[in-house]
């Protein structure tokens, strides 16, 4: 049986470009809303918020693989998404976004491998894979390596 020729994502736009994620590992959307520091949390890990009761590290992706600066922060939404490993201490992560996500049905044809990424950016920490789509860079993070970092912090809290 052949596998399905498309994937049902979003197009997540965070400061300094977007990233790519499978639709089944988004939770829900919320407003921004300031998040609780967490001490000692890397300079990527903005907070921390209370959500169904756990609390949930909120990250700036713009901050990890695009090196934005946290005072150039623009976010208006909290993406809650599942993570992929099965720490009950850590079901779910936030990612600040600018805007809503964009749903696509992305075909395979329309998604290739960013040829034009320099090659020092291709081991940068929080990214899995440079890609292009529509033209456009887009990035598909790292989220294991995401997530490691993340258990030891809400161990913590």
């Amino acid at each position: 049986m052949e596998a399905s020729a498309n994937l049902r994502c979003l197009l997540i736009t965070v400061q300094g470009g977007q990233l790519i994620l499978p639709n089944s590992l988004v939770v829900e959307v919320l407003p921004y809303a300031t998040p609780l520091r967490i001490e000692g949390a890397p300079h990527w890990v903005v907070g921390a918020m209370l959500w169904r009761n756990l609390t949930t590290p909120l990250i700036s992706l713009g901050r990890l693989i695009f090196r934005v600066g946290s005072d150039a922060d623009l976010n208006s939404r909290i993406i809650i998404a599942h993570t992929l490993g099965t720490d009950s201490k850590l079901p779910h992560f936030g990612i600040l976004g600018t805007a809503a996500p964009r749903p696509l049905n992305l075909q395979r044809h329309e998604i290739a491998l960013d040829t034009e990424a320099p090659k020092s950016e291709l081991s940068r920490p929080g990214v899995l894979l440079w890609a292009r789509y529509q033209e456009q860079p887009v990035v598909i993070p790292d989220l294991e390596t995401i997530e490691a970092v993340l258990q030891p912090l809400v161990r913590r809290a």
